[in-house]
C-alpha cells in the first residue's frame, strides 16, 4: 500500500509541473499511468481527458469524458469536466452535443450561484437610452502592461467603436504601466483614460477595474468588453436588440468554450442605484475567495452579480440556448475574417519574432513602420536565445505578411 501511494504522489507531483510548464503531452502520459493504478479515478479521468483534448485526440478525449460522466451521473458531473466535454465536441463540430451538454453545464452553474444573494432592481424600468450624450453610455475595458496584443487592440477599438458605436464611446481604466505613448493615443482617438488610484492598484485586480463604471452615476448604459477583442458588426446588432428590448443587463455567448454564466468581457448593463458600491462587493469577494485572483473578474461576476442580472437580462447565444437565450440578430458582415471570428474573440494568434544583439533577458526596443517608413508603434520585447517575440493581433501581422509593414530594430 505504501508504495502505491508513494508512486501516486510522484505521478501527482509530476503532472503538476508538466501542466504548469504548459506539456500536456507529458500530463497526459502520467493521467496515463496514474489510471492504471487507479482505473477509473473521476480525478484522473478528468486530468486525462483534458490533456488529450489539449495535445489533439479529441475522439479519445470525448470518449474519455463520456466514461467519467457515466461514472459520476449528470448530477455530480464537475462543472471543469463538463466544460471541457463542451469544448472537445466543439473541436469535433458535434453542434448538438455541444447544446446539450453545455445547457447542462451552465444550468447546473446557475442552480449553484442563484443561491447567493440577489439585489433589487428598481421598480421603474431601465433607463431609457439617450443617443444625444455619448459621455453617458460607455464601451469600457481595462489596459494594463506594454503588450502590444493588448494595447494595439485597445486602439483599434476605439476606431472602430466611432464608426460602429458612434453614440457611444471607449472609457480605458489603465495605470502607468501602459506606455505614455499609447495613453496618448487612446485619448487622440477620443477614448476616456482614467488613471486608476495606487489604492485600487493594491486592493482590485486590474481586470475588474473596468467593472468600476458601475459607481459612476454619471453613466446610464454600459458595455464591459476585453481589450484583446475586437468590437464587431455582430456586437452591434446584439446591442441594438438589447436597447430597445427593456431589460436591464445584456450577455453573449458565442462560441463552445463560452460556458460560464457570465462572460467578463462580454456583458453590459444599466446604471442600477440599487447595488452597494462596486468597491464594496469586490472587496467582500476577493475577502473570501483570495485562492482565485487569477480569474477574478470571472468568478465575481458568477458568484457577486449573477443573481441579480439575471433577474433582467437578455442573452444571445446561438450555441446553447440557455435561459431562454435569443439567436444574434441579423447583421452586416463582419469586417475581420468571419470565418476565424466570433465576439470576444482573441485576435492575437500570430507570434512575430526577429534577431537580437542584445543579451538574453534584456529588452530589445523595436518599431512597426508603413511602407513609407512612419513609424506605427513602438514597443520593447525581452530576449531569449538571440531572439524576441510577441503575439500581435492580425491586422499587424497580416500587414507584415503582406510587405505592408515591416519590424525594425531601434538602438538607442
Amino acid at each position: 500500500m505504501a508504495s502505491v501511494e508513494k508512486k501516486f504522489y510522484k505521478l501527482a507531483e509530476a503532472f503538476r509541473t508538466a501542466l504548469a510548464q504548459g506539456n500536456y503531452a507529458q500530463g497526459r502520459e502520467v493521467a496515463r499511468q496514474a489510471l492504471k493504478l487507479a482505473p477509473g479515478n473521476p480525478s484522473l479521468l478528468a486530468d486525462y481527458a483534458l490533456c488529450l483534448m489539449r495535445t489533439g485526440d479529441y475522439e479519445q478525449s470525448r470518449k474519455t469524458y463520456m466514461q467519467l460522466l457515466r461514472r459520476t451521473g449528470e448530477e455530480n458531473m464537475p462543472g471543469t469536466a463538463l466544460d471541457g466535454l463542451v469544448e472537445v465536441c466543439g473541436w469535433l463540430g458535434d453542434k448538438a452535443q455541444v447544446r446539450r451538454y453545455g445547457n447542462m453545464s451552465l444550468t447546473q452553474a446557475d442552480n449553484k450561484f442563484r443561491q447567493f444573494h440577489a439585489y433589487p432592481l428598481p421598480d421603474s424600468p431601465p433607463p431609457a437610452f439617450d443617443p444625444s450624450v455619448a459621455e453617458r453610455n460607455l464601451i469600457v475595458f481595462s489596459l494594463y502592461g506594454a503588450r502590444p496584443r493588448y494595447c494595439e487592440t485597445a486602439v483599434m477599438n476605439v476606431g472602430v467603436a466611432r464608426d460602429l458605436f458612434p453614440q457611444w464611446r471607449c472609457r480605458f481604466y489603465l495605470d502607468d504601466t501602459v506606455p505614455a505613448g499609447v495613453q496618448a493615443r487612446l485619448s487622440a482617438a477620443g477614448a476616456q483614460v482614467v488613471k486608476v488610484s495606487d489604492d485600487i492598484r493594491q486592493t482590485i485586480p486590474p481586470q475588474m477595474w473596468r467593472f468600476l463604471v458601475m459607481e459612476d452615476e454619471g453613466v446610464s448604459r454600459f458595455q464591459v468588453r476585453d481589450a484583446d477583442a475586437l468590437l464587431s458588426e455582430r456586437d452591434k446588432a446584439a446591442v441594438e436588440a438589447w436597447l430597445q428590448s427593456g431589460y436591464w443587463y445584456h450577455h453573449m455567448r458565442d462560441y463552445f468554450t463560452h460556458t460560464e454564466l457570465l462572460l467578463a468581457g462580454m456583458w453590459a448593463g444599466c446604471h442600477n442605484p440599487a447595488l452597494p458600491g462596486i468597491r464594496t462587493l469586490i472587496a467582500q469577494y476577493l475577502s473570501e475567495e483570495e485562492a482565485h485572483k487569477r480569474f477574478a473578474d470571472q468568478y465575481f461576476l458568477r458568484r457577486s452579480l449573477w443573481p441579480t442580472i439575471r433577474q433582467s437580462l437578455l442573452s444571445h447565444d446561438d450555441m446553447f440556448g440557455f435561459l431562454d437565450a435569443e439567436p444574434f440578430p441579423p447583421h452586416e458582415p463582419v469586417r475581420w475574417l468571419p470565418h476565424q471570428f466570433h465576439v470576444g474573440s482573441n485576435v492575437s494568434y500570430k507570434r512575430v519574432s526577429s534577431n537580437s544583439d542584445a543579451a538574453d533577458g534584456a529588452e530589445q526596443l523595436w518599431a512597426l513602420l508603413d511602407e513609407q517608413g512612419t513609424e506605427l508603434c513602438r514597443y520593447s520585447s525581452p530576449v531569449k536565445g538571440g531572439q524576441w517575440e510577441e503575439w500581435l493581433p492580425f491586422f499587424l501581422t497580416d500587414g507584415i505578411q503582406s510587405g505592408i509593414y515591416r519590424v525594425k530594430n531601434v538602438i538607442e
